[in-house]
């Protein structure tokens, strides 16, 4: 399983974010490469991380428009999902503030997408957007904010795929707070999907990982010991916090109404 230890500068995602930059490398240590940030939706318990995480993009996928629909992606990842739109035929922008995903997705992808750096709460456009996509990026935009936007950005529909608290004691948007925004801003739900329990052996796929691969994060990444820790008792509780049903996963799919 172990291998000579990676040179920095062979690591394009050191510098991101953390955690981002450990599920990055636990991920190309386990798999070989990374082929999504985002949670898998599993359906077998021998489904690989890629299948369970190909599923949740296809889902995606099937309640877009048919292209050529113009379409902003909010939260770029590493990009896959932006690169696809864009082979399928979509007018697709995609917007981050980080700069390093940017690099990192020229470098994966080309220069050829469309990728703007801004956050959702300044990004400027000229024209609205037949649908707009957050694919675990909705979190970290506050739920005014976000619908505010969408009634300017979003001419038809809106798809989210993403976690919330559903019950006191979470830290996430609360979904029935989330949805009395949307119809605040002018958006009817027209779809609600739960995933909870196909999303939530993602979080096991990296809490079960990481014991195995402490050595290589502190050398490959510069993490402690103690970051290492915090990160594996993050995950239980995480979990625990699934089985309760204080958070979920959903796929909503809203329409301007």
């Amino acid at each position: 399983m172990m291998r000579d230890r990676m040179s920095a500068s062979s690591l394009p995602y050191r510098d991101f974010y953390y955690p981002l930059n450990v599920f990055m490398h636990v991920l190309t240590l386990e798999e070989g490469g990374v082929a999504a940030l985002h949670y898998g939706l599993f359906e077998n318990a021998d489904d690989s991380i890629a299948i369970a995480q190909r599923r949740s993009t296809d889902l995606l996928l099937s309640r877009l428009p048919k292209p050529p629909a113009t379409l902003l992606e909010v939260g770029i990842g590493l990009a896959d999902t932006l690169a696809e739109l864009t082979r399928l035929g979509f007018d697709a922008t995609g917007i981050t503030p980080d700069d390093k995903q940017i690099a990192f997705a020229r470098k994966r992808h080309g220069a050829n997408l469309r990728i703007v750096q801004s956050p959702l709460e300044t990004f400027s456009s000229d024209r609205p957007f037949d649908v707009v996509v957050f694919q675990e990026s909705s979190q970290y935009i506050p739920a005014d904010q976000l619908w505010l936007r969408m009634s300017e950005l979003a001419r038809d529909y809106v798809i989210v795929l993403d976690e919330f608290s559903l019950k006191p004691g979470g830290t996430l948007h609360s979904l029935a707070a989330f949805l009395e925004q949307a119809v605040a801003h002018g958006f009817a739900l027209i779809e609600e999907m739960d995933l909870s329990a196909k999303a939530a052996p993602t979080i096991d796929y990296f809490r079960r990982r990481l014991p195995s691969y402490r050595a290589a994060l502190v050398l490959d990444l510069g993490l402690s010991d103690k970051q290492i820790d915090e990160l594996i008792d993050g995950g239980v509780n995480y979990r625990a916090h699934y089985d309760q049903g204080v958070y979920g996963y959903r796929l909503l799919v809203f329409r301007r109404a």
